[in-house]
């Protein structure tokens, strides 16, 4: 559990009780509202010198000993030093829910002469997790979809199999729905002398064997490693590329056509002369691209997805969806549309948002 600190204060101020009395100031805010969690450790720095003769304390009833059969509260509270001075505090230790929680608490001033109305309530609150890291299993997974079908109780042997291939031809249906940015790669490949064909076969170390589908490319000079020149390249279709009369030219690449095969494969038009491969230093100039990769197949029942989180609700429904079709088709309709809705608000969350700039249309003469 956590450590908070505030510096405490004192000045004239108002709050509930008046507009006129000395205030307790947290953290420069006249008596505020605090909450504190249960388990959390509070220390209230009483230090500065406005401090002097007043002192933080805490009780369960409005404005403390002020009011009529108001006790200190002291569970877990120390009082350390005299106010005003260097290392003067009041720590709290706010009971955890565990145990047997805290109730709801006031601060007030508890000094020796003590001053009525100069704090406010301290509500306590339930903690957190204090997590973020939420990633289910392949298991639960499958069973928040089985569920969703209505399908419950222990799913057998071929059902846990089934659900396991429909998750991993759910994936391969994203694939076809657009760009996944948790997925977006880049791929550096060194360019050589006069080669036009590039694949995972022509250079297994390099080129990507998870590549779905490429994005966008450019050629790098990084002969200057301190000032890298990136130029970017055109895509041009395979009509195109079968159209150039010499595809073995050599010169600085400024086209490329992908083969999209099994295993693709990429051309560049022109290819690499001697002036811009890579021969003797291979990180001096290169082909690089950003590409689609392939969502990994699922594991073990024990494994995650390799699926980010904001991608989860849709990734259940879309699940509950497909299993409906095999062991709940009367709900496959109403899966299918929670489905595409859930999908829908994940694709547009994943899209990476872009300035827009706007330029005004300038008119000359008689508005022509």
């Amino acid at each position: 559990m956590a450590t908070i600190t505030y510096t405490v204060t004192v000045a004239s101020g108002t709050n509930a009780f008046s507009a006129s009395n000395p205030k307790f100031l947290i953290n420069g805010d006249v008596s505020p509202v605090l909450y504190l969690q249960e388990g959390n450790t509070y220390i209230f720095d009483q230090a500065d010198s406005t401090c002097t003769g007043y002192l933080v304390a805490f009780s369960t009833t409005t404005n403390g000993t002020f009011t009529t059969g108001g006790l200190k509260y002291t569970t877990g509270v120390t009082e350390t030093g005299t106010p005003g001075t260097a290392g003067a505090k009041t720590t709290i230790v706010v009971a955890p829910v565990r145990t047997v929680g805290a109730p709801l608490l006031f601060y007030y001033d508890g000094g020796g002469v003590g001053t009525s109305g100069m704090g406010n309530s301290a509500q306590t609150i339930a903690p957190t997790s204090q997590t973020t890291e939420f990633n289910p299993q392949i298991d639960d997974i499958i069973q928040e979809a089985f569920e969703r079908t209505g399908v419950r109780g222990t799913q057998t042997g071929y059902m846990l199999r089934s659900a396991r291939r429909s998750l991993n031809i759910m994936f391969q249906e994203w694939g076809n729905r657009g760009v996944h940015l948790w997925k977006v790669k880049l791929a550096k490949i060194p360019l050589v002398l006069g080669q036009a064909e590039y694949s995972y076969a022509s250079d297994s170390e390099n080129f990507p064997i998870d590549m779905s589908t490429m994005l966008e490319a450019f050629y790098r000079n990084n002969s200057t490693p301190a000032t890298p020149s990136d130029i970017a390249l055109t895509q041009i279709s395979r009509s195109a590329y079968s159209a150039t009369p010499n595809k073995l030219a050599k010169g600085t690449p400024s086209q490329y056509y992908v083969q999209r095969k099994l295993n693709p494969s990429i051309f560049l038009y022109t290819t690499p002369s001697a002036s811009v491969s890579s021969t003797s230093t291979p990180s001096s100039y290169q082909f690089c691209f950003y590409y689609l990769a392939k969502i990994e197949d699922v594991g073990a029942y024990n494994y995650t997805s390799d699926v980010v989180n904001r991608f989860y609700p849709c990734m259940m429904s879309g699940l509950a969806y497909y299993l409906s079709l095999k062991f709940s088709p009367d709900m496959s309709q109403e899966l299918e549309r929670r489905y595409e809705s859930e999908l829908l608000r994940a694709l547009d969350a994943d899209n990476q948002g872009t300035s827009t700039f706007i330029s005004p249309q300038t008119f000359y003469g008689d508005g022509v």
